[in-house]
């Protein structure tokens, strides 16, 4: 009993007497006789009053301190703080949380993944079909020897196909297809440099196709050109005959740079209706009908480069002129002469003012001034800027440039003039010339001309 107990008071003592106290030992059981039936044994209870008014139950509970009272009790495990208890149920559904959110995103980068390359993969196909274009015209410009690669990168600038890496990987692919088998490679193709104008629904085969120098058709067109035409009428009549448009045409002029070495010396001047005005070789041609612009221009083009000789090199070199002023003054030869034997005459009255530019400075020639008024200020809203710069009356030697594509005869005659003094000449309406070597000759011719055309 500890210390506690010592000092609680016991409200209840309980006695018992045994009046048979003795120990039996297992030897003495043989000769043991039955005792007579054992006197019922005293029980007393005895209570102490006083101590009931101190007796607390709660005080005489059982008290367990971990005693065992049972060789067969399980044992008692310690139980965990609950801080690290940890519901399996809540892993569970903390794991499957994770994993739902996990599936949603893969699922969801599968899709936005499946939707970009569906998207890119239409994009790149819509490039070579042109399924979903539109018709719209569209100016491209090609330079000087631009290979595939290039012009891929030209059309993408100009919005035609989008994923230029895939056009570059298709063309390639293609054209390995088409060197299988083939003891020779076949040659790179030759794009013509130029301005054309495509439409959006080509498609990239139509496109490079387009730019390429082959035959587009089987069908041709013979015209001739006659002497002293503008490009205008040439133009008019290309059209007219459905070589070409006009409008397309005039755009190519304008925006490409042909790769002639005579076109690279035309002076640049913004006076000038069109650089090229007066080297457009007037010939018989043969075109195919719907013919790219660039095509037609260069057979004008390499036409007159070939007409033009190394003597004739020579005798501009000769007279100081360049080959671009011999076409102006051969150009003016063209629209002024009534006939071939004409031109000689008229060429020395050109060579004579201009070698005596002080005492003549202007040519006086109305075949400058109408070269504006009627062929283009009809075609040209801008006609007004050269107005001047093309009325030999006023403007001091040459024009700005050839007022009309002039004929061998023409280009002749401006190289190889007449030996004469003639600073005039005029004509009368039936086509015959009046020369002059003064201006009062030149007066009185006049008046002889006013005679023959009131006859």
């Amino acid at each position: 009993m500890n210390n506690d107990d010592k000092g609680r008071k016991q409200p209840f003592e309980v006695h018992i007497i045994d009046d048979d106290d003795s120990l039996l030992y297992p030897s003495e059981l043989d000769n043991l006789t039955p005792d007579p039936v054992p006197q019922k044994k005293k029980f007393e209870v005895h209570i102490d009053e006083d101590s009931i008014e101190d007796f607390d139950a709660d005080d005489q509970r059982p008290r367990y301190n971990g005693e065992v009272y049972f060789s067969n009790r399980k044992p008692v495990k310690p139980r965990q703080p609950a801080q690290q208890q940890r519901p399996v149920q809540s892993v569970k559904k903390t794991v499957k949380k994770a994993f739902d959110s996990a599936f949603a995103v893969f699922c969801a980068a599968v899709l936005i993944c499946t939707t970009v390359l569906s998207l890119i993969a239409l994009s790149c196909i819509n490039d070579v079909l042109a399924i979903t274009r539109s018709d719209e015209d569209v100016v491209v410009t090609i330079p000087n020897d631009a290979t595939t690669n290039e012009i891929i990168d030209i059309l993408a600038d100009e919005g035609l196909v989008k994923q230029k890496l895939f056009c570059k990987m298709f063309y390639k692919l293609v054209d390995t297809f088409k060197n299988i088998n083939k003891k020779k490679p076949v040659a790179a193709p030759v794009y013509l440099s130029g301005v054309y104008y495509v439409q959006k629904n080509m498609g990239l085969e139509g496109y490079l196709t387009e730019f390429k120098e082959i035959q587009k058709t089987d069908e041709t067109v013979t015209l001739i050109f006659p002497e002293g035409w503008t490009i205008y009428q040439m133009f008019d009549r290309l059209d007219k005959f459905g070589v070409c448009s006009k409008d397309k045409l005039i755009a190519s002029l304008k925006g490409t740079t042909f790769e002639y070495d005579f076109v690279s010396k035309i002076p640049q001047n913004s006076s000038r209706t069109f650089a090229l005005e007066g080297y457009f070789y007037p010939e018989t041609y043969e075109f195919y009908e719907n013919s790219d612009p660039n095509s037609v221009i260069r057979k004008f083009l390499s036409e007159s480069d070939k007409r033009w000789t190394d003597e004739y090199q020579a005798q501009a070199d000769k007279l100081g002129y360049t080959r671009d002023e011999i076409m102006i003054i051969a150009s003016i030869i063209q629209r002024e002469a009534a006939n071939t034997e004409q031109m000689g005459q008229i060429s020395s009255v050109i060579h004579n003012r201009l070698n005596h530019a002080v005492s003549w400075p202007t040519l006086g020639c109305d075949s400058t001034e109408n070269y504006i008024k009627t062929y283009i200020a009809p075609n040209d809203p801008a006609s007004v800027n050269y107005e001047m710069p093309y009325n030999t009356y006023y403007s001091q030697g040459l024009p700005p440039g050839p007022i009309c594509n002039p004929g061998d005869d023409a280009i002749k005659a401006a190289l190889f003039p007449d030996d004469t003094d003639y600073y005039f000449f005029r004509h009368d309406k039936y086509g015959k010339i009046y020369m002059a070597k003064t201006q009062l000759e030149h007066d009185e011719n006049g008046n002889k001309v006013l005679r023959a055309n009131s006859n």
